[in-house]
């Protein structure tokens, strides 16, 4: 390869690397720190049960905008494997409240009400224990909210309604009573269901059921209320339902006790109900002073084992020792770029397992700058020139480096797609740091010892020559 071409290359893998490091730090995008590091709490979230993809998709989808209405700046929710949810919530102030909204079913149907067991009967029937989509089509038997098991039961028909047809959920105070409530929307199907569903329960309160003509709300398996059509000629002007209209609009509301009830489950009805059951299999708490500490305790390693290796190199190999020493300046300048860029634009974080990947990936950039070393010194003893050595070894040893670090990209591949949690960071940050390490081989590493063996100062100095670093005699 001709020597202006070397000088191309080698100022253009500089003016990237520390360009873009310069542009970075210019607009002050530095790269997203993760949970471990900057301090919040971690949730894997298990489903039970059979779990389609898709299924597991849309789960993902409703807990994002769940936490997006909660405020959390920055969170992270993917689906890891076939049956887990992994959260992220990093700076949350109540970890409590943020999960069990996140985790909260809310399964909300409409049923009517075919009796009601009060609690003073001895003989009472089975609670029910399906609370999801599966028991949509069947009769049930569930508690009051207010009386819990031991209270009043109510024996419901197959909903008629779900809560897939709200369209808005807002809390709302009653300025007379003071009371919370839940007002509901409904959009055109479940308001033409509504009506027809109000107007068969008030047909049957003009035939004298009261028990029947009620209808029962239901959220995750217990009833939250179960009111009745009010009657025309008792509820004043403008006020009951008819038995040829029913409810029109497609408007209902649910009382509730306090403020924060009310808007915590106006919450979960606007963002959709979750159409699997989830567990908690895992919780991470971390506070912020730990991953400071955990922070800077990665970064002392990664200085001590970066400085180590420069002094090796220079002491063995000498003036090549200066290639090494430019080559991780640029490399580390081109995986903090990388990190930062992706942080802002595609929200990765920068965990813990991530350093300890940037780490070990400093190892492997050394490695790579060995191989080629120790393949010069190869070509050098077969008797050839320091130019032809270059030209040849280096060729040489950037198709091992090549092959290397194929095979540590590609574990690092299988692991980012097969592991869960932080192991995901380490596999990500050592795939990436890798690509980066082929690149400065090849643009970088090449182009700069081959113009160095054009140096007669450099190549040519007894104790610090490039040389004499290769057990050639000047």
């Amino acid at each position: 390869m001709k020597p202006q071409r070397y000088r191309i290359f080698l100022a253009l893998s500089i003016v990237i690397a520390l360009g873009g490091l310069a542009a970075v730090v210019a607009t002050g995008t530095s790269p997203r720190l993760g949970l471990d590091l900057e301090g919040g709490t971690g949730v894997i979230l298990t489903a039970q049960g059979e779990v389609r993809p898709d299924v597991l998709d849309k789960t993902v989808g409703i807990i994002r905008q769940r936490i997006d209405a909660l405020g959390v700046a920055e969170p992270e929710v993917s689906r890891q494997g076939e049956r887990n949810i992994l959260i992220q919530l990093p700076g949350v102030a109540n970890d409590e409240k943020a999960r069990r909204l996140i985790g909260t079913t809310a399964q909300l149907t409409f049923r009517q009400v075919e009796e009601v067991v009060p609690p003073t009967v001895k003989k009472k029937p089975e609670v029910t224990q399906a609370k999801g989509q599966e028991a949509n089509a069947k009769e049930v038997v569930y508690p009051s909210s207010q009386s819990g098991e031991q209270g009043t039961l109510y024996r419901l028909m197959p909903a008629v309604l779900t809560g897939d047809i709200i369209t808005q959920a807002e809390a709302v105070l009653d300025p007379q009573g003071g009371g919370w409530s839940v007002s509901l929307d409904m959009n055109d199907a479940g308001a033409a269901t509504w009506a027809e569903f109000t107007k068969k329960l008030a047909c049957l309160r003009d035939k004298g059921e009261q028990i029947k003509s009620q209808v029962a709300i239901v959220l995750d398996g217990r009833v939250e209320s179960a009111a009745g059509m009010s009657d025309p000629a008792t509820a004043g002007a403008g006020g009951g339902v008819t038995c040829a209209q029913g409810i029109t609009g497609g408007q209902t509301s649910i009382t509730v006790g306090g403020q924060g009830e009310a808007r915590e489950l106006a919450l979960v009805l606007r963002t959709g109900a979750l159409p699997i059951t989830l567990e908690e299999s895992e919780v991470t708490k971390v506070s912020p002073t730990l991953g400071r500490d955990s922070l800077d305790a990665g970064f002392t390693a990664g200085a001590l084992g970066l400085g180590l290796v420069i002094l090796y190199m220079l002491l063995y190999y000498r003036a090549l020792g200066l290639v090494v020493l430019l080559g991780l300046v640029l490399f580390t300048a081109a995986l903090y770029t990388v990190m930062a860029v992706l942080g802002a634009t595609a929200g990765l974080s920068l965990s813990l397992a991530g350093v300890a990947g940037i780490i070990v990936s400093v190892g492997i950039t050394a490695d790579s700058y060995i191989v080629a070393f120790e393949r010069l010194k190869d070509e050098m003893r077969s008797g050839k020139s320091v130019r032809a050595a270059v030209e040849r070894g280096m060729a040489r040893a950037f198709r091992t480096i090549l092959v290397a670090d194929f095979v540590t990209a590609a574990a690092a591949v299988i692991l980012f797609f097969l592991a869960v949690g932080p192991v995901r960071g380490f596999a990500l940050t050592l795939g990436l740091a890798t690509l980066i390490d082929v690149l400065i081989a090849y643009f970088f590493t090449r182009s700069a010892v081959a113009l160095l063996a054009r140096s007669k100062s450099l190549s040519g100095d007894r104790w610090f020559g490039m040389r004499s670093a290769l057990g050639v005699a000047s």
